[in-house]
């Protein structure tokens, strides 16, 4: 009997490689956004409050930006793995605690079509001057991060069986609440260390061919629905 089957996917990390803020913050970031790093890592402050500081030591506005995003490399299987989800009428969602613009510039660079990317929203003043707004962070008391992951998932169909696939520290949460999980680098290690049923992977042909195994080849598609919470194609 075939499944019905949604797709949500992390960007930095899972579909491209290496963090893209990361390297944006390496290539045009004041150096004071390391302290800030530091902070985050030990646990001083969350994501959101991290990224609410760093983004505006970013320098030369989205016109530098864009020459850096020049360097990053994407998945090379992704494109193939987007296409089969459209193929084969299964939804294929971007959710990541990332910057939007980053994420719509190096999908539309590789001809890549998803259904929806929730992210921070990155804005721009006269002055090339960059800040963040949280559209879509959470309202569960002591989350710090800048986008709630687990209500992103709760917002899916219903009836239908929820794939999440992930790499870092944003995918601690809502893999636990996922139908099944693909997992790489911290959130493999983290997975195993809780005792968390998951699937390695390490290109998304594997996602693809660990898909077709477990659910087979033809799957029913999930008809078009409004999702709870916004979202931008």
């Amino acid at each position: 009997m075939s499944t019905r089957v949604e797709v949500y996917c992390d960007f930095d990390g899972t579909v491209t490689r290496g963090d893209t803020i990361d390297t944006l913050l390496e290539a045009l970031g004041d150096p004071q956004w390391r302290q800030i790093e530091e902070r985050w890592v030990s646990g001083e402050i969350g994501s959101r409050e991290c990224m609410a500081l760093q983004v505006p030591l970013l320098r030369g506005g989205w016109a530098a930006i864009e020459k850096v995003l020049a360097k990053v490399k994407v998945d090379p299987t992704f494109s193939e793995f987007a296409q089969w989800c459209r193929q084969n009428g299964v939804p294929l969602r971007i959710v990541s605690d990332g910057i939007d613009r980053v994420i719509h510039y190096l999908l539309k660079r590789e001809g890549v079509r998803v259904d929806y990317v929730w992210a921070n929203h990155l804005m721009e003043a006269s002055d090339g001057s960059l800040s963040l707004s949280f559209p879509f962070g959470p309202t569960t008391v002591g989350c710090s991060a800048g986008l709630c992951k687990c209500k992103v998932l709760d917002s899916g169909s219903r009836n239908t069986l929820k794939v999440v696939v992930g790499d870092g520290r944003s995918d601690f949460c809502w893999s636990a609440d996922a139908d099944l999980v693909f997992a790489k680098s911290k959130l493999l290690q983290h997975l195993r260390e809780t005792n968390v049923s998951c699937l390695p992977f390490d290109s998304f042909k594997t996602v693809r061919l660990s898909l077709e195994k477990e659910l087979g080849t033809l799957v029913h598609p999930v008809l078009p629905t409004v999702p709870t919470i916004s979202a931008t194609a």
